[in-house]
């Protein structure tokens, strides 16, 4: 399985890994281009919402460095410090996009995309306002995004993961594809199943 595949590279082989994030970078640039270019239309329907840049990097890692401990339990998905962020964000297939409300990151999400046609969904809301309907809205605008690349969207959640869980099982059809250990279901997201922007 690409997922569990891809999680023994990047923890026990780092010189593969990293061959492989370029190879699959270049790949999925090429072979979405066209796509990628309607992308901003897309996300422009919900509001606040926006692709992270470069600028960008210095708020998402002070959205990271205010969240509690408990917030990193079930999401440790990549590095939170400057430099980790910053070259996700040169990434071409890591689509890094922000919920922004009164000047700050209410919500962080991305989908690491291959190019074989998956995108792995991450999510994560601001410990203090959890329980708003952040989480719903960017599932609902990650699934527009994958729609829109023509790509099958995944997610790995841990069941005791109740706000994850819920905020994706509110707005989306999906099937779990296995139970992993850990208690973590490995999710297919497969439609929306409301309007929500």
């Amino acid at each position: 399985m690409l997922y569990e595949f891809a999680h023994f590279l990047q923890k026990r082989v780092a010189p593969v890994w990293a061959l492989a994030e370029w190879g699959n970078s270049t790949l999925f640039r090429l072979r979405y281009a066209s796509r990628l270019k309607r992308l901003p239309e897309v996300v422009s329907s919900y509001e606040g919402v926006r692709r992270i840049s470069a600028g960008d990097v210095p708020a998402l890692v002070a959205f990271f460095d205010a969240q509690p401990q408990w917030a990193f339990v079930h999401f440790n998905p990549h590095g939170f410090d400057r430099d980790s962020v910053a070259k996700l964000v040169r990434n071409p297939s890591m689509l890094m996009y922000a919920l922004w409300e009164d000047g700050s990151i209410a919500g962080y999400f991305f989908l690491r995309s291959f190019f074989i046609g998956k995108g792995y969904l991450g999510k994560m809301v601001d410990a203090k306002l959890q329980g708003k309907g952040i989480g719903q809205k960017m599932c609902c605008c990650a699934m527009d995004i994958a729609t829109t690349l023509g790509i099958r969207m995944f997610e790995s959640i841990n069941k005791n993961n109740l706000s994850s869980l819920g905020a994706t099982q509110k707005v989306l059809e999906t099937r779990v594809v296995k139970e992993m250990e850990g208690d973590v279901l490995y999710i297919e997201d497969l439609r929306k199943k409301t309007v929500c922007g």
